[in-house]
């Protein structure tokens, strides 16, 4: 895990990644976990959280808005978690 991290937060900084936020990722990683980075040029909210819901996880950064980051955090929540305030 950590070659294959180190080669992606390479990359990540040659693209503009921020060490800060590199470092939240680091943070974040648990073994037997993983982290997805996605890149979208054009989504619908609405469509994006329907098809990242069934997978579970935590959104780190986005540039959604405040409401469909809460959404799309809420929705990425297992049953038993979701609506309960953090």
């Amino acid at each position: 895990m950590g070659a294959g991290l180190g080669a992606l937060f390479g990359h990540m900084g040659e693209k503009g990644i921020d060490k800060a936020f590199q470092q939240q990722v680091r943070d974040h990683l648990q073994p037997g976990t993983s982290a997805l980075f996605m890149v979208i040029e054009q989504a619908t909210p609405d469509k994006a959280i329907a098809a990242l819901q069934q997978y579970g996880g935590t959104v780190i950064k986005t540039s959604l808005s405040e409401e469909d980051t809460k959404k799309l955090q809420e929705a990425l929540q297992p049953p038993s978690e979701a609506g309960v305030a953090s």
